[in-house]
């Protein structure tokens, strides 16, 4: 793991002005790096860094245990929230750090309070480095929480925890990125370990409680850019990104990457983890009234396990935050360049990259941002006869693109899962901006109308637009102000196109020989009823049928083997992601991309047949039958190899919510002219038969050889 990249960065202004600028100089450490202030409570008004990830004898620790934060407010009054999350040091380092680890002593217990950030602690690394961290579940053992269950489709083990290293390309097997891996709490009972071993088909190896040391290798060519890591216990995968519980993952590279750039190196640097602290009224009368619960987070399910009281019905809050607070502000001089590093931890919102003037009639430009990397790969692009060497700037959206202008809403709407490397310019002249949400209103209404966890895409002629931003929709405010003369000069460079087109990348596919003309992978996101989910009581599906981590692969990737895939969605919108192996996306609805992107998650929009006219995002992309006018959504294309790894993986949709209820496939990678080697060995599940209408009928799943 690395060193830091030192930069400025400004903690707030005003009276307090000096104090911070001395405070702002992030120092250069060994191993993990945090941001600025992370020591210092949570205020409102100025975002605040996350910490660094701990690191003792060279050995990162992550630590969840129940804590009480509470949300700063940059508007309103905070909130204080109890939720399982990751236990922050601060910059405490040596001794100072031991000594804190060990008090108060590890394993359950109440809730602690804290004032550190609700956001994790950002860890950092280089190409060819091994992750090297000992992850403890400080959590309590609850089968009220569903600890003790075994289900393919019902979300519960809120206490059960692993660790996914969400993009990097590295080991999916044994302590690497394991995400079949269980770690229950330290006081769970060996009975429940035992089933545990049963339900893995005999796995020991995936069972455990307590601690798990993971030693992650990151190859020595991997593209250097913003990741990310969270939990990724099966059904409960939202309730612990709802609770906070994730963090920056950042590869540096100063000889191939974007870190070798001269304006990134100057810049200062912004982590942004956009989260949905899906908090709502706690079950009990306690001094802290709100807490992320499985209602809050799962208004669909019952929620009911043996062993505890039936939970109450919340209404939970749907308001973004950013790196444990709400409506933080980011200030920038006029005319200053930063380096933001946006990653969207939420459970299923979708987030426009688009920074709004909050004057109507503010004439002035817009922050410009840059995109550098899309999901951790540079953005490399051939740059048109006259046209100025620059990285591709964000535009607004375009509802009816060409090739170039379905690139923009590609890289302007930021999904779940997704991350994108910006530089951000400042206009010239003071002003104020917002960062917002799309309205939730039509969202809460068809929850409450529905068992199913629908989420409304944005409507395209409403984002984006000059003036005042509701609270409920406004996410961060960037201030522009005149540079004060005693801060000194900030960084204004950009880099060039050209520059970004010489780092490292992986080697495009669009020019593989054995490049499919047709879809060889196919996928369609959608829901079941209970007749063929019968556990569930109906379940979010993938080609007509619900996770089934007993019954052996669900799909087969065979190692060097170029594939297309096709992938939509028959209801709602979803979020493709696949583990180990990133994607070039070269085709979405009827419109070929100017040029492939890099991506391991990618945005799939809803049918508007289905999902009414609200879904169309964005507008004038969708299929539609010549012969009987039934629009079947937008498939998305896009090019994939599975290389270096066999063994397990999973492919989902990352509305987390819609995972943990089912939408999911084991995938196992295989190598060429091998017989897959995941056996089943039970059947909870049943495979879907019927299908709605215009709905392809579901394949097996497996690659066409």
């Amino acid at each position: 793991m690395s060193g830091n990249i030192p930069r400025r960065d400004y903690a707030g202004w005003g009276s307090a002005m000096s104090i911070l600028a001395l405070l702002g100089r992030q120092a250069v450490t060994v191993g993990i790096v945090g941001g600025l202030m992370a020591a210092l409570p949570a205020v409102a008004g100025e975002l605040i860094q996350p910490a660094p990830m701990p690191m003792v004898d060279g050995v990162a620790h992550l630590e969840a245990r129940p804590q009480i934060f509470t949300l700063p407010n940059g508007d309103g009054a905070s909130v204080p929230v109890q939720v399982n999350a990751f236990v922050s040091f601060g910059d405490l380092r040596g001794p100072a750090l031991k000594s804190a680890m060990a008090a108060p002593k590890r394993g359950p217990g109440p809730a602690l309070p804290t004032n550190e950030l609700l956001a994790g602690p950002t860890l950092r690394a280089h190409p060819g480095d091994t992750l090297d961290i000992l992850f403890t579940n400080g959590l309590p053992f609850q089968v009220d929480q569903g600890d003790a269950a075994m289900f393919n489709a019902v979300p519960h083990g809120f206490d059960v925890l692993n660790l996914h290293t969400h993009g990097l390309h590295v080991s999916p097997q044994k302590d690497s990125d394991n995400v079949l891996l269980n770690l229950y709490p330290a006081g769970t009972p060996d009975s429940v370990l035992a089933l545990c071993a049963q339900h893995a088909g005999g796995d020991t190896s995936l069972c455990h409680k307590g601690e798990f040391h993971y030693h992650i290798k990151i190859p020595d060519q991997h593209p250097a850019g913003t990741y990310w890591y969270h939990p990724h216990k099966h059904g409960a995968v939202a309730l612990q990104l709802a609770s906070g519980m994730s963090g920056a993952l950042i590869i540096q590279d100063e000889k191939n990457g974007i870190d070798s750039l001269p304006a990134v190196r100057s810049a200062t640097e912004k982590v942004m983890l956009l989260q949905s602290i899906e908090y709502g009224p706690s079950a009990s009368t306690q001094a802290i009234p709100q807490q992320v619960t499985c209602k809050s987070v799962y208004p669909f399910a019952s929620c009911d396990y043996a062993g505890g009281p039936k939970p109450p019905v919340n209404s939970p809050n749907a308001k973004l935050s950013v790196n444990g607070q709400l409506n933080p502000t980011v200030t920038m001089v006029a005319g200053e360049v930063q380096l933001w590093r946006v990653v969207n931890t939420t459970v299923g919102a979708v987030v426009p990259m688009c920074l709004v003037p909050q004057d109507k009639g503010d004439t002035a430009p817009s922050p410009a941002a840059y995109v550098l990397a899309a999901d951790g790969a540079p953005v490399q692009r051939p740059l048109a006869p006259g046209e100025e060497d620059l990285p591709l700037r964000l535009g607004p959206p375009v509802s009816k693109p060409d090739g170039k202008g379905v690139i923009n809403n590609e890289l302007l709407f930021l999904a779940p899962g997704q991350r994108l490397d910006l530089m951000v310019k400042a206009p010239t002249k003071p002003g104020r901006y917002v960062l917002a949400q799309p309205a939730l209103g039509k969202v809460v209404e068809r929850l409450q109308r529905s068992k199913e966890p629908l989420e409304r895409s944005p409507d395209m002629d409403t984002l984006c637009q000059p003036g005042p931003v509701p609270d409920t929709q406004r996410v961060m405010i960037v201030e522009v102000v005149a540079p004060p003369g005693s801060l000194g000069p900030v960084s204004t460079a950009l880099p060039t196109q050209t520059a970004l087109n010489r780092l490292y990348a992986p080697a495009t596919l669009v020019k593989a020989q054995d490049r499919p003309t047709s879809p060889t992978q196919g996928v369609v996101f959608g829901f079941t009823s209970g007749t063929y989910a019968e556990s569930a009581g109906g379940a979010s599906v993938v080609n007509g049928r619900p996770f089934n981590g007993d019954g052996g692969p669900q799909r087969i990737l065979t190692l060097g083997q170029t594939n297309l895939w096709g992938v939509m969605s028959a209801a709602d919108t979803h979020m493709f992601h696949i583990h180990t192996n990133s994607f070039q996306v070269v085709r979405r609805g009827t419109v070929d991309y100017a040029f492939p992107i890099w991506r391991d998650t990618a945005l799939i929009n809803c049918a508007p047949a289905v999902g009414g006219t609200n879904c169309t995002f964005p507008g004038g992309l969708t299929n539609v039958d010549a012969n009987t006018g039934f629009n079947y959504g937008e498939v998305v294309q896009f090019l994939s190899q599975a290389l270096d790894y066999t063994g397990a993986i999973v492919m989902h949709c990352h509305n987390t919510s819609h995972e943990d209820n089912g939408m999911m496939e084991l995938v196992e990678m295989v190598a060429p002219g091998k017989a897959p080697t995941i056996l089943p060995h039970h059947h909870h599940e049943q495979a879907a038969e019927g299908y709605g209408v215009g709905e392809p009928r579901p394949t097996t799943g497996l690659a066409q050889h």
